[in-house]
């Protein structure tokens, strides 16, 4: 995952909620929350492993020991992880803005360009013309599998029956939310392309639906 793509820059606090939930609890114990709810905002689930969670609290293992029976039931603990319903709703929310914010920028540095193009080439032929003003306005790129995709992809790239699986299996909200920001690439492996480590973890949950399909899930930069 690239620095860009890292929801490191900020996290939104809700001084009510968080206190109306964390009152209960000691200086010490609040103190060792805000650092487990830090390090998945930055990674995702917590591993349900207790060196790693007192490592994570920056804590001895006697002290994680009995900060952890007051700090679980905060999370639901299965699966070998610690998942936090509120952080994952807040992670959503995070990248449909960031995607939104993205799309805004490429289209408008695109009309830019496209104005650009248009009053530079204002004394050549009206074929030429026409010829400057559409070729600005595209916004495909050459996708990892040499088909080409939406730089900034507002639906799913990938055949329309897989999408459609994801919706019939886990929801439109859930496949708008993790399946359709993805990119997609069919050699050497038909694979969907996760835009960040916490949409890959979130997908490689249904690892046995993706096989399936005869599908994988991989990093962007793991991408052919």
């Amino acid at each position: 995952m690239s620095k860009d793509d890292k929801p490191d820059a900020w996290m939104p606090l809700y001084i009510g909620d968080w206190d109306g939930d964390t009152g209960h609890l000691s200086c010490e114990e609040d103190g060792a929350y805000g650092r487990l709810v830090r390090h998945y905002w930055r990674n995702g689930p917590l591993p349900d492993i207790d060196r790693i969670l007192s490592s994570i609290t920056r804590t001895d293992s006697r002290t994680w020991k009995r900060l952890r029976a007051a700090l679980a039931p905060f999370f639901v603990v299965a699966n070998g992880q610690w998942t936090h319903k509120r952080i994952d709703a807040e992670l959503v929310r995070w990248a449909e803005k960031r995607r939104r914010a993205i799309e805004r920028a490429s289209a408008g540095g695109k009309a830019k360009a496209a104005k650009s193009s248009a009053s530079s080439s204002a004394t050549s032929t009206p074929q030429a013309v026409l010829k400057h003003c559409t070729s600005a306005s595209p916004r495909e790129v050459e996708g990892p599998s040499g088909h080409s995709t939406l730089s900034a992809p507002s639906e799913f790239l990938g055949p329309k029956e897989v999408r459609a699986a994801f919706v019939s299996a886990k929801g439109e909200e859930w496949t708008r939310s993790y399946i359709d920001p993805c990119g997609w690439q069919d050699v050497p492996t038909r694979a969907l392309i996760a835009p960040t480590s916490f949409s890959l973890s979130k997908i490689d949950e249904e690892r046995r639906f993706l096989a399936g399909l005869g599908l994988t899930v991989i990093a962007k930069d793991r991408a052919a």
